[in-house]
């Protein structure tokens, strides 16, 4: 038969009190490591607690009436249990989460420590992340009141009032989105360190960059003309992988990131879909591929790449090539394929929640910004009719 057994203190550690013989309740930490998924024989999912224990050289007496000798004995032995659970938190906290605590936070270097975070960012945005540690280090070396970190600051030095300062030249220097994208990367960085215990309260919290013209598209898009232009445009030297994949994000509205991790298994050439999870929102997206656009995608074993694609510099650079020889005006990013998509997906149905399921849009708000194109298409037209002053 278990013993029984209750919390003395709580936390992770806790400590737990056992039953044992001879009037007495021993003493042990128990750990909480979280829970894990299997399966049982009928293949039901099941969650099971994982904990582990340590036995502490410490009891209680376990009695109705004590002496003033067993009481503080129990006291001590309470005490010094409060004591080692601390220790033990401190230990499990900084070994499994990275946990700085108080005192230990006038030693941290905060580059080093966004350098650090920067190091194990696994996601597709991490060049943006990386500029915006190398904005903010440009920010705090050229301004007077804040050049004395330009080599070392600490989580107390990081106010409020510099982050503001920081807001206020990124605002300055950066034209449309780009104080805003820059500023988020560098809020979450903040974020992070924040639940790792390196700041008492997050500088960043009521502190927002502000978006020139909020709520418009900013990027250029190619109407179905100029996609026409593009098609039929052909040079010397021009990159074959770059223009079957940028015609691919064109009619799909895949982004760089997940166009080029694309692999053969991903495209269902019975059903004609294209399924993968979205680097960015880590969402399931399924879009129909049109018979041209299969061809575009060839034949591969499964765990092969559809696309084997340079970086995204390479790839941009190639792309404005291509546009330049295609006599297109505007200027081109690969991420102006998947605005294009959305723009002429939106324009020929009308539709705003079919167009935001094919891009894989969480929420119809974010798609919104397409509807934008239909209404500057109704002012053209209405522009082109005859002038009443003859």
């Amino acid at each position: 038969m278990a013993k029984n057994k209750s919390t003395l203190i709580g936390g992770n550690p806790y400590v737990e009190m056992r039953e044992a013989k001879d009037d007495k309740l021993t003493l042990r930490l128990v750990y909480n490591l979280g829970t894990t998924t299997e399966f049982d024989d009928e293949g039901k999912k099941v969650y099971r607690k994982q904990r582990k224990t340590e036995k502490l050289e410490l009891w209680l007496w376990n009695k109705k009436h004590l002496t003033p000798a067993e009481s503080e004995h129990n006291r001590q032995a309470k005490e010094t249990a409060r004591i080692v659970r601390e220790e033990r938190e401190k230990e499990f906290r900084t070994k499994t989460h990275g946990y700085v605590f108080a005192a230990d936070r006038a030693k941290v270097n905060f580059y080093e420590w966004m350098e650090d975070y920067i190091s194990e960012y696994d996601k597709a945005d991490v060049r943006v992340v990386q500029l915006a540690l190398k904005r903010f280090r440009e920010f705090v070396k050229g301004n007077r009141r804040y050049a004395l970190f330009s080599q070392r600051i600490t989580p107390d030095q990081l106010t409020p009032d510099l982050v503001e300062d920081f807001v206020a030249q990124l605002e300055k220097d950066c034209v449309g989105e780009g104080a805003h994208t820059l500023y988020k990367r560098f809020k979450k960085m903040v974020t992070a360190a924040t639940k790792k215990g390196l700041f008492i309260e997050n500088p960043c919290d009521g502190i927002t960059a502000h978006i020139e013209d909020e709520g418009r598209l900013k990027k250029d898009v190619l109407t179905a003309e100029e996609i026409t232009k593009l098609v039929q445009c052909h040079f010397d030297r021009q990159s074959e992988d770059v223009r079957r994949a940028f015609l691919f994000s064109l009619f799909t509205g895949l982004r760089y990131c997940d166009v080029k991790e694309l692999r053969y298994r991903n495209i269902d050439r019975e059903s004609c879909m294209v399924t993968f999870q979205q680097a960015k929102t880590k969402r399931t997206n399924s879009v129909p591929l049109r018979a041209d656009i299969m061809a575009l995608v060839g034949e591969g074993e499964p765990d092969q790449h559809v696309f084997h694609l340079p970086s995204p510099t390479a790839c941009n650079k190639a792309l404005q090539n291509w546009v330049r020889h295609a006599g297109i005006s505007k200027h081109i990013t690969w991420h102006c394929a998947r605005h294009s998509f959305g723009a002429n997906t939106y324009y020929n149905l009308k539709d705003l929640r079919a167009t935001s399921e094919l891009l894989g849009h969480a929420d119809t708000k974010v798609t919104q910004i397409y509807t934008q194109v239909f209404d500057d298409r109704k002012r053209e037209l209405v522009n082109s009719l005859p002038s009443l002053e003859g």
